[in-house]
Order: structure tokens, then C-alpha cells, then sequence
């Protein structure tokens, strides 16, 4: 079994692919030689993504997407430039990944695209506008998009995470004052090899919590 990354400045995505056998990275982060393969990227375009295609030889069962960024924000005070700004991080920066997956044929058959999200997207939480709303657009889009590469034979998946310690966990915690623990990065870890595994799973919003 064969993964790959797209990790961003993300350092839950970096130690996770470090941590999962015969599993690459693409980051934006300098990283260490733990890695068996690392494609470096400047900053996530869709520009930038296209350039890897020469870079990429190999076809993988896996493809996890990592791309996230918490900020602060309120319907009730709309800020155009922040929602767009995390729309465009939570949501369009993912869909563009997919779209290079796909139109490169980086997918072994019967492979499997997982869009890593938040449980904050089944939640109405005061504070979390923007990154609730965009995670939910991402969940919902990956049941679409589900449909539209049944007959190309991929599957694909949302994976919803709770709070994890590290600085945007600490940060979101700060900022939305919630009792949720912190889950721990070994049990995310083991869930995600068995996740990773499983051949059958498609069209799904799989949650990894420890509540």
C-alpha cells in the first residue's frame, strides 16, 4: 500500500506521513530525511500543484489532502476578505488538489481520495463562521465528487478531526473557549492505518474524536 500527502505548512500531516509505512509528502515545510520521498512546493496554487506533474511517476491506493486554516469570524459581522480567504485555504485549494489527482491519474485503481476536515463542520458553534461553513462545503463536495468518478472506479472520502495539540488546535480551543479534550496524535494515527486499509469505504464522513 502506497500513500502520498498533500501536507501544505501543515505539521499534523507531515508527522502522520512520517509515522505510516511506504507513505510521501508534498510540502511547503522544510522536513527531515524520515520521509521515503518529499516533493517540495513553494506555496499551494493550482500553478504551482500542475508543476509537480513531472515530479510524480508513481501511482498510489491513498491520496490524503491536508489543507486547513482556523480564523475567528462572525455572520453577524461578515467579513468578505476572511471568508473568502478561508474558503479559498478549507475549500477551493483542496478541490484544486483533487482536480490534479485526477487529471493526472496518480490514483491506483479501486484508489481512494481522502479530504482531511473538521468536526466543526457539523457545528454551529459562535465564532467558527467561516471554517464551519468551508469544511462543510468540503464534506458535502466530497459525496459530489464521489459520484462523479464512480465509473473511473475512485473513491473518495471526508475525514472529520477533533482537536489535536498542536498550534492550531491550542489556538482554536483558545479562541472558542470549548471543553472538547485534545485527541491524542497516536490514536490518529492508528486510526488512519486502518482507515487506510479499508478498500471499501466511499462516499463517507468518517469522524476521528476521542469524545
Amino acid at each position: 500500500m502506497k500513500n502520498l500527502h498533500f501536507g501544505g505548512s501543515s505539521d499534523i500531516a507531515l508527522k502522520i506521513a512520517k509515522h505510516i509505512k511506504n507513505t510521501d509528502a508534498v510540502s511547503s515545510k522544510k522536513i527531515d530525511k524520515g520521509y521515503i520521498k518529499v516533493f517540495k512546493i513553494k506555496n499551494y496554487n493550482f500553478s504551482n500543484i500542475c508543476k509537480l506533474e513531472k515530479k510524480i511517476t508513481e501511482k498510489y491506493d491513498n491520496i490524503l489532502i491536508f489543507n486547513g486554516s482556523y480564523s475567528s469570524s462572525f455572520l453577524s459581522m461578515f467579513d468578505r476578505k476572511k471568508f473568502i480567504n478561508d474558503f479559498n485555504i478549507n475549500f477551493l485549494i483542496p478541490m484544486e488538489i483533487s482536480t490534479f489527482i485526477i487529471q493526472t491519474n496518480i490514483l491506483k485503481k479501486n484508489g481512494a481520495i481522502y479530504f482531511i476536515s473538521s468536526i466543526a463542520a457539523g457545528e454551529d458553534k459562535i465564532g467558527n463562521a467561516s471554517y464551519s461553513i468551508s469544511k462543510n462545503a468540503l464534506n458535502f463536495s466530497s459525496k459530489i465528487l464521489s459520484n462523479e468518478q464512480k465509473k473511473r472506479n475512485i473513491r473518495v472520502n471526508s475525514i472529520t478531526l477533533g482537536l489535536i495539540e498542536n498550534k492550531m488546535g491550542i489556538k482554536v480551543k483558545k479562541i472558542t473557549n470549548t471543553n472538547k479534550k485534545f485527541m491524542s496524535l497516536n490514536n490518529v494515527m492508528k486510526k488512519f492505518k486502518i482507515i487506510l486499509k479499508n478498500k471499501n469505504i466511499n462516499k463517507k464522513i468518517i469522524k476521528f474524536s476521542d469524545d
